[in-house]
């Protein structure tokens, strides 16, 4: 097993020169003196309001597996904050009292006198915030950029994130989610897009499937902001273009159904009970949920290429979405947009009060 050098960077300097009680050793100030040739990476420390302490147990001669802690409970080490490690480290969390050139004040240390110091980083305060305050801070953060971790997560190639966050909007996880957060995501990437929901950035879909779903979570293109435009022809591929129609499509390969088959295929007879037979128990809508939950993050650890053709296209832009007038129908008495009635004289009809014919977009697709 290969071993491995540390160096300490600095020594703690307080009044306990042997081990004592943790709680009463942490009242009191502590100084640690940062070797000369380390001073550098004190830069700006004084920002840190509490820092991460990691140091050597210099005087634990052997390590332990097990013990007890103060309350008398056995315990593993890894699970206690004894000083008998396989690893002679330890890790405590300071308050960074003053500083000044090379040492540093702190409360909180439970480390006793000479202890040599191996790292020191700011630590992350919010592990020490309420579940309030935290949700306080990501609800404003959201408010002020609604799409940051999505836009995170698809720079950082994070699918599982997304998928999780889409399968709040589709209601349920499968490969055809699955498969749209993996196009969507690689149309973003490699456009270096991102929506703003003005109708800037445009997806244009071929299906109205689970895939759809992918695609209008991770893109932000949807039919409430106009950005998501709907193309009728039955197959799992879309667009994603800017405004002045370079794009990308994307569409998947013929194969890529039995790809996902033959990597789970327990899927498969679930599937077709549940969906094409639409045999709606109880058990087997539980066994089904279960299965494409499983097959459904699963597909995101094929191989893009496997499941995906890719190419730049010269998308057609329609123009930007009118804002139609309202009027009332004379009938129902609701406000509808006026190009959705009919006229006659100065009165309004919609189009469901008088019978005429309108688009409708269901499961089998846009038909009247």
């Amino acid at each position: 097993m290969k071993s491995f050098e540390i160096k300490p960077v600095g020594y703690v300097s307080n009044e306990f020169n042997d081990p004592a009680d943790r709680h009463g050793m942490k009242q009191k100030p502590s100084t640690i003196t940062i070797n000369d040739e380390y001073r550098e990476a004190l830069l700006n420390i004084g920002d840190c309001e509490y820092l991460d302490i990691v140091f050597w147990f210099h005087k634990s001669d052997n390590s332990r597996l097990t013990g007890k802690i103060p309350s008398g409970a056995e315990r593993g080490v890894f699970a206690s904050r004894s000083p008998k490690r396989p690893n002679l480290i330890g890790v405590t969390t300071v308050k960074l009292l003053e500083y000044s050139e090379n040492k540093l004040v702190v409360t909180g240390l439970d480390a006793i006198n000479n202890t040599p110091v191996i790292d020191i980083k700011c630590c992350d305060t919010s592990l020490f915030a309420s579940e309030s305050e935290l949700n306080a801070v990501h609800s404003s953060i959201l408010r002020s950029d609604p799409r940051i971790e999505i836009r995170n997560n698809i720079a950082a190639g994070n699918t599982e994130s997304l998928l999780v966050k889409a399968g709040q909007l589709h209601g349920h996880f499968c490969p055809g989610l699955a498969m749209g957060v993996m196009a969507a995501a690689f149309a973003m990437k490699e456009l270096g897009a991102d929506s703003d929901g003005m109708e800037n950035l445009l997806a244009i879909t071929e299906t109205n499937n689970c895939f759809s779903d992918g695609v209008q979570f991770v893109t932000g293109c949807s039919f409430g902001n106009n950005s998501l435009i709907f193309r009728d022809l039955g197959k799992t591929a879309f667009t994603l273009t800017r405004r002045d129609g370079n794009g990308i499509r994307i569409c998947s390969r013929h194969e890529s159904g039995e790809r996902v088959h033959e990597a789970f295929p327990e899927f498969r007879k679930f599937y077709q009970s549940v969906v094409i037979e639409q045999n709606r128990s109880a058990e087997l809508v539980s066994q089904y949920t279960r299965v494409a939950l499983q097959r459904a993050f699963g597909t995101l650890t094929i191989p893009f290429e496997k499941l995906f053709t890719v190419s730049r296209v010269k998308a057609e832009i329609p123009a930007y979405a009118p804002i139609h007038e309202s009027v009332v129908c004379g009938i129902c008495n609701e406000s509808v947009m006026k190009s959705r009635t009919t006229q006659n004289g100065d009165s309004f009809t919609c189009f469901a009060c008088g019978g005429k014919e309108y688009g409708i977009l269901d499961g089998s697709g846009i038909h009247f």
